[in-house]
């Protein structure tokens, strides 16, 4: 059986905006637009590129009002990812929607939208059964040839192929900046989380303070965690960990393994979030974990092999879990939390910058004076 959208054309009434605000604040047509472009290891500008179109029936050109720069941007931009000079390049993004393709059924224009980093096919084995992470047509905006070539966000309009599921509506009491992050980084967190099987009075360990970590230290404490441990070396995020109710650990000062076991009887963390993607956090996630706990790891690892203590984790009967965030799957429910005002997603920006200022901002996430980066079209 084939997934249908779960939301019909009319139930998307509170999330339309007026048809008259579209054309009061959509810019004078011509057939090209502004862009955040790859120049080189270390280098992003702002060109000139050509509006995008209706490329299939259930495509979508969304309008883009707010976006963001991501920690998985910084991969090309450290040039650990190969990236074709001159591709457009960001993934987390809000807008409005400004055409529709002829098959698209849950969106028209005028509707606002939050977009999925990664697009889904709807209609493939793994999708059919919720699993739009491992979708076999799965692209990726912004990231170039390797992952499917989709133009990225960071820009005045991008396109969204399979509209239906790649999409959400944005409740209309929502900002923008609320909303942004159900399209990635938020969800990821809550992906960790759930993906670790947090159950009210656990104890937690997140290893990485960074948006990500921040976000499945919410995710938590959500699902009912007792006690939550936010593990880094950067005071600013530390603090920001604090201010969200975890219990900061500065790894480069002390052992994060005797906080927690004095902290738990020698027993260790009932489940621990690698959030940060190498090795060195990895084996920390791992030392951590109490016997028969679990490990979930959502940090962008590019390695093809990481050491691994094995003998450890067979003695120990771990459970090891995670890898890309199944966005769709759990999208709604993060929305729904943002929207009761249970979390607040908004407490890791840092810097809003208008989209020509981009290289800037990309140099302020790089050094990590900025926590996270919001670009303004």
């Amino acid at each position: 059986m084939a997934v249908t959208p779960q939301m019909s054309v009319h139930s998307l009434a509170p999330y339309r905006v007026k048809l008259s605000y579209l054309q009061e604040t959509t810019s004078e047509t011509n057939d090209e637009m502004r862009a955040v472009v790859f120049e080189a290891p270390g280098q992003v500008r702002v060109d000139e590129r050509a509006l995008p179109t209706i490329q299939e029936p259930g495509d979508v050109v969304v309008r883009v009002t707010t976006g963001a720069i991501c920690g998985t941007d910084l991969h090309f931009y450290h040039g650990r990812v190969p990236l074709e000079q001159g591709a457009v390049v960001g993934h987390e993004f809000v807008g409005i929607v400004e055409e529709a393709g002829q098959t698209v059924q849950r969106f028209q224009p005028g509707d606002r939208v939050v977009g999925s980093f990664t697009s889904a096919c709807g209609i493939c084995w793994f999708c059919r059964r919720n699993l739009f992470n491992k979708c076999t047509g799965a692209r990726i905006f912004g990231c170039g040839f390797a992952f499917g070539d989709l133009a990225g966000s960071q820009a005045d309009f991008v396109l969204v192929p399979n509209a239906d599921y790649n999409l959400l509506p944005v409740p209309e009491e929502l900002s923008d900046e609320q909303a942004l992050f159900a399209g990635d980084i938020f969800t990821t967190g809550y992906y960790c989380a759930r993906e670790g099987g947090v159950k009210p009075g656990d104890t937690v360990a997140v290893v990485g303070c960074g948006p990500v970590g921040i976000f499945a230290q919410m995710s938590a404490r959500v699902l009912g965690a007792a006690v939550v441990y936010g593990i880094d070396m950067v005071p600013a995020r530390l603090k920001l960990a604090e201010s969200i109710g975890s219990i900061p650990i500065n790894a480069a000062d002390q052992d994060p393994l005797d906080v927690i076991l004095d902290a738990t009887d020698w027993r260790g963390a009932d489940v621990t979030m690698e959030c940060v993607g190498n090795e060195a956090a990895l084996e920390t996630a791992l030392r951590l974990v109490r016997p028969v706990g679990t490990v979930s790891v959502v940090g962008v690892f590019l390695e093809d092999r990481v050491g691994l203590p094995l003998g450890d984790l067979w003695i120990k009967n771990v459970t090891l879990k995670g890898g890309v965030c199944n966005v769709q799957r759990y999208w709604e429910e993060t929305m729904s939390l943002i929207k009761s005002g249970r979390v607040d997603p908004t407490v890791i920006i840092s810097h809003t910058l208008p989209l020509e200022d981009a290289a800037h901002g990309y140099t302020l996430f790089d050094t990590r004076e900025a926590t996270k980066v919001i670009l303004k079209p």
